[in-house]
């Protein structure tokens, strides 16, 4: 594991003579998957292989090459610096991370890719009730006693259905992000003082460079729970079963930037 900081004039730049598109595809925690998701990223895998044999047999077709790491036993946001690390020294377009606990269809690279965005994720839940979206709204502030600044992130629980959608910040159960991130971003890009989650510090921070972050809500992904895999369907009908819907009056993410989203139990 290294710790040296990039110089970003050392390293590839994005666009290449030969016009191929390269993505660094991560698994933290490698080492620790569940058999489903173990499966499931396989057969990824085969799928991505052949998308990128297509592309060398079809003009017309973009042309891929994939590259893969894996960090296993160590702490998320280190194992994510180290893979945009190598995204940046192996001339990559992008680093696609996926966690070693979710289950997704076979075309999720392709779906995300589609939307030709900095950051984008697809919509995902956590694992643990209430299952909350991991779409959030970020409110900026200051912290008065250490004297600097602070941010809170808010669950989206209103998440606009079947839509392409800019958000603050998103989680990386699944994330598609564009290496001109790193390029630009201070390092390290996963450490953060903020208390929250290293993939919800990193779309706040990248947000001051000028990169915007999406959640793409027709694209889903499964978090493996135990005994089940916790999907959109699943989460609706557990948050039907114990009464719960969210307020109507929030009803965008513009409105959710000044005001905290709130879950609310039924009657």
């Amino acid at each position: 594991m290294s710790e040296e900081i990039l110089n970003p004039e050392d390293v590839g730049q994005s666009v290449k003579e030969d016009g191929v598109i390269r993505v660094l595809i991560g698994i933290p925690h490698e080492g620790m998957t569940g058999s489903e998701a173990y499966t499931n990223r396989l057969s990824m895998f085969k799928h991505l292989g052949h998308l990128e044999e297509r592309g060398k047999l079809l003009k017309e077709s973009p042309r891929f090459e994939f590259l893969f790491k894996t960090c296993g036993r160590m702490h998320v946001h280190v194992a994510r610096d180290e893979m945009a690390k190598t995204a940046l020294v192996s001339n990559c377009d992008y680093l696609f991370m996926i966690d070693d606990d979710m289950i997704s269809e076979l075309d999720l690279f392709e779906r995300l890719y589609a939307s030709q965005k900095d950051i984008v994720a697809p919509l995902a839940f956590t694992r643990n009730f209430p299952h909350k979206p991991v779409m959030y709204s970020c409110l900026s502030g200051w912290d008065s006693v250490a004297q600097c600044e602070q941010f809170t992130n808010y669950a989206v629980m209103n998440y606009p259905k079947e839509k392409l959608v800019e958000c603050d910040a998103v989680g990386f159960g699944a994330v598609l992000i564009h290496v001109d991130c790193f390029r630009k971003m201070p390092q390290p890009w996963f450490m953060n003082p903020n208390k929250t989650g290293e993939d919800i510090s990193f779309c706040y921070e990248a947000k001051k460079f000028g990169f915007r972050t999406w959640m793409d809500t027709r694209v889903k992904l499964g978090h493996v729970s135990h005994p089940l895999i916790v999907t959109e369907g699943y989460v609706q009908q557990q948050w039907k079963a114990y009464g719960m819907e969210v307020e109507k009056r929030y009803g965008t993410p513009e409105k959710l930037k000044t005001e905290e989203p709130i879950l609310v139990l039924g009657e």
